[in-house]
């Protein structure tokens, strides 16, 4: 998932994008969108379609810490909170030989609870954060004893399997 924070003269927004097949799933300040892209018919331009809503797009002006967009004919700027985007639960890709100092995400899922904080020290069998997949909700346990160096995995998340939920040492 990669988190946008932006601010506006409307306000601020947290955006969080997960590719989702052909689309993206985004949540803007809490509430869910489907987003496709597509080019438009003209240099410059894409067709959003927003939740089943086309809206053509386009880039006035993009750069490191603000963004000026035109999104059906109305102009929208918007300045970067943080300077470049974060991407979060997604530092390890999935991988079927993953790092030793990662636990990883054993199936597909959304994370429900993060049990664990930097600096925590856990033994063998620990849960360390809890997942929900298939209606299902499992623990992920520490595979050994260690402490958490960071914990990747942000509640609310949708993780792929072998994507890393928590660096340990």
């Amino acid at each position: 998932m990669t988190r946008y924070e932006l601010n506006s003269d409307d306000g601020d927004f947290t955006v969080d994008a997960v590719s989702a097949g052909d689309a993206y799933g985004v949540t803007v300040s809490g509430k869910a969108y489907r987003l496709k892209i597509r080019p438009g018919s003209s240099a410059g331009t894409l067709v959003a379609e927003l939740s089943g809503r086309p809206l053509i797009v386009t880039s006035v002006r993009a750069t490191q810490s603000s963004l000026e967009l035109t999104i059906g004919g109305e102009r929208f700027a918007y300045r970067r909170v943080a300077a470049a985007t974060r991407t979060v639960a997604a530092a390890i890709a999935p991988t079927s030989a993953s790092p030793k100092d990662v636990i990883v995400a054993p199936m597909p899922g959304k994370v429900i609870s993060a049990l664990v904080q930097e600096g925590a020290k856990v033994k063998a069998g620990d849960p360390l954060v809890i997942l929900e997949s298939m209606k299902m909700e499992v623990a992920v346990r520490a595979d050994r004893d260690c402490e958490v160096a960071e914990v990747l995995a942000e509640e609310g998340a949708a993780v792929r399997r072998g994507q890393g939920l928590v660096r340990v040492r």
